[in-house]
């Protein structure tokens, strides 16, 4: 897959699934309390973190099946072999993959409108200790059995979701620019007219992800800042 592919067929997906939740916004404040992250065993404020609809179970499943079908292509991407189906696949090849893909569960997310943080895979481990994000098997209880779980379809977890989505898809444009362009060089076919960008083809409008680094900074629709690096060519 290259940067074009992955921008028409996962990242445009992606800014529709965003829009939707935006539109949310117009109806529920995303105000979660102290109630943003996983691991905060001393809540007092829950804020809306709880809030939960038909909008939500519709969200919520629509976002986790994409983050499952995003980590299949990723797998794929990493090991061309890769036959992985499930969460316990995913996180073995995708963790302890050598590259940037470990910095993972250290990663967090910033909601550029309330500046509140999320961790949205803060938890994620792999064997021989698993454990799959924390919204992830919440989602399958949902899935499955929604009769009693489908309060567990709110506004805390579809949001962390969607930032775990948001992750994957930014490490993930990353990985592919990275890798072609390294390819490029190897050829020696490089120059800056064929430099790909490490940042997908539109900003997010929810979401930023903290002290992550690229060489480029996506400002607009197809609108990027010039690199150092490539402006030093220039000259």
């Amino acid at each position: 897959m290259n940067r074009d592919d992955f921008c028409r067929v996962y990242w445009d997906y992606f800014l529709v699934l965003e829009k939707d939740m935006l539109n949310i916004e117009r109806y529920v404040s995303f105000d979660l309390g102290d109630n943003a992250v996983y691991d905060s065993s001393n809540c007092s404020d829950f804020g809306n973190s709880l809030c939960f609809s038909d909008e939500f179970v519709k969200q919520y499943q629509t976002i986790c099946s994409e983050v499952d079908v995003i980590l299949k292509t990723i797998c794929r991407e990493i090991m061309c072999s890769s036959k992985a189906s499930n969460m316990t696949h995913y996180t073995e090849i995708v963790l302890k993959h050598q590259n940037m893909w470990n910095g993972l569960p250290l990663q967090d997310v910033k909601i550029q409108k309330t500046g509140i943080i999320l961790k949205p895979f803060s938890n994620w481990r792999c064997s021989p200790n698993y454990h799959a994000p924390d919204w992830f098997p919440i989602y399958n209880h949902v899935k499955h059995d929604r009769t009693n779980h489908s309060r567990d379809a709110n506004l805390k977890n579809t949001l962390n979701a969607l930032a775990g989505l948001y992750l994957l898809e930014v490490y993930f444009v990353k990985y592919i620019a990275d890798r072609d362009n390294n390819i490029l060089k190897h050829k020696n076919e490089w120059s800056y007219d064929s430099d790909i960008p490490d940042v997908p083809n539109d900003t997010s409008k929810l979401f930023e992800a903290i002290n992550f680094q690229t060489r480029y900074r996506v400002t607009g629709r197809d609108i990027y800042s010039i690199p150092n690096d490539l402006i030093d060519a220039l000259f």
